[in-house]
């Protein structure tokens, strides 16, 4: 039966659809061949470390999962973690937590890999697919110290029923455990790509390492070596010393170190590689809400992958995120992603670009909003501001419209003008 969508003119025959006539923004993606039900990946760690977590990734609205990376037989000690192997830097101590949580803050964690060997791997993946079904995209990654290890691995996931392959050259912390692979082992990712190409009969994805001189130069060679697209979402490692007792808190070594505030670096990437790369990016590092999708689609990605905006806010904050998304591309006029992919690369300018020394431009206070607690003055370097009895007033004269009162400032009373120029 036909649908309407105009009740005005729905005839007989016809059902109505009681979407209200609300156009719905198409969030479909595609990459080799394999769609996707919505651009949202929930990345490769604790929520997809098996099927149950998988098919909870896709029930909770996510287009795509990645399963927790399985590791060559080099790196099985990665298998077994420590515990605990989570902590949350600057994250519960956030104003009026648990109802609000905070944009900035660090997750540190080691957990290098999947638990299972692998023949226990592949028969998970194919659970987790039959578990889904149609109803979502399966992932499965992997990551090998040799090339026998890589051969064995991209043979057995090609009986398996992913529908897709990561090859992951960016763990953070691999190479610490004395094994080259991972970060370790990023600057032989086209030759890996290059020989997993030969094998795979299922289209695949490299993911990258940031902690490499360039990235993006990476990207291109692993495209020309047949990669159908390049992740570049992976976090950096790294610890914090616990001054009480002289030694990184935790289990005392490096990890996973990462978190919101990374999303400009990510962005950077993305962007970069956006322009020089002509397949599909997956991007991911520092996305925190439903409007982080957008700004890595908007930079040039296809997929975007969060790990610890699930892992903290749950499986299902995906559905959140796809309907904010299709409310704000509808809201826009935009229907599709492929409207949006790109469009802020034209507006990304090198700072030779950028307009410096412009006259005229300075701070200024609103007195009706100031409380006169000092806040800007404490801040600013140019001995601009003083605090009297209507509150802080600045010194045109003397201000160099740096903008820090403006981002300071608790009651929003500093702003910027421009007086001339």
């Amino acid at each position: 039966m036909r649908k309407c969508f105009d009740k005005s003119i729905c005839g007989p025959g016809q059902q109505r659809d009681y979407r209200e006539d609300k156009r719905m923004a198409d969030l479909t993606a595609e990459i080799g061949g394999v769609k996707f039900k919505n651009p949202i990946v929930v990345g490769s760690a604790s929520p997809t470390m098996d099927y149950v977590g998988m098919r909870e990734g896709i029930e909770g609205g996510a287009g795509a999962v990645i399963g927790k990376s399985l590791f060559g037989d080099s790196g099985k000690l990665g298998r077994k973690y420590p515990r605990p192997r989570f902590r949350l830097f600057d994250y519960k101590d956030y104003p009026g937590y648990p109802d609000k949580l905070p944009h900035a803050f660090t997750l540190n964690s080691l957990e290098e890999c999947s638990r299972f060997g692998y023949e226990e791997y592949m028969a998970d993946i194919n659970k987790a697919k039959q578990e889904v079904g149609e109803r979502g995209t399966i992932i499965a990654s992997l990551s090998g110290a040799t090339m026998d290890e890589w051969d064995t691995m991209c043979h057995m996931v090609n009986e398996t029923q992913a529908d897709f392959v990561e090859l992951n050259i960016s763990c953070p912390f691999a190479a610490d455990m004395g094994v080259t692979m991972g970060a370790g082992d990023v600057d032989r990712a086209p030759t890996i790509a290059k020989a997993c190409s030969k094998i795979l009969s299922k289209p695949f994805s490299v993911k990258i390492s940031p902690q490499t001189s360039d990235p993006v130069e990476i990207a291109l060679a692993v495209e020309k070596a047949g990669a159908c697209a390049v992740n570049l979402s992976a976090r950096l490692s790294g610890f914090v010393i616990d001054i009480e007792t002289a030694a990184p808190y935790g289990w005392g070594s490096i990890g996973g170190y990462g978190g919101p505030y990374l999303i400009g670096y990510g962005l950077k990437f993305v962007s970069q590689a956006a322009r020089k790369l002509s397949i599909p990016i997956i991007s991911g590092l520092g996305v925190w809400e439903w409007q982080d999708i957008i700004r890595y689609i908007m930079a040039g990605a296809t997929l975007v992958q969060s790990g610890v905006g699930i892992m903290l806010q749950g499986y299902g904050v995906s559905k959140k995120w796809a309907e904010a998304m299709s409310n704000w591309m509808d809201q826009k006029g935009y229907e599709s992603l492929d409207d949006i992919r790109g469009i802020a690369l034209p507006n990304i300018i090198t700072t030779d670009f950028v307009e410096r020394d412009p006259e005229g431009v300075h701070a200024a206070i609103d007195t009706n909003k100031c409380n006169k607690c000092g806040v800007c003055k404490r801040s600013c370097f140019y001995d601009a501001i003083k605090v009297t009895r209507t509150g802080a007033i600045i010194n045109a004269n003397k201000c160099d419209g740096c903008g820090m009162c403006v981002e300071v400032c608790p009651q929003d009373a500093a702003y910027m003008v421009k007086t001339r120029g």
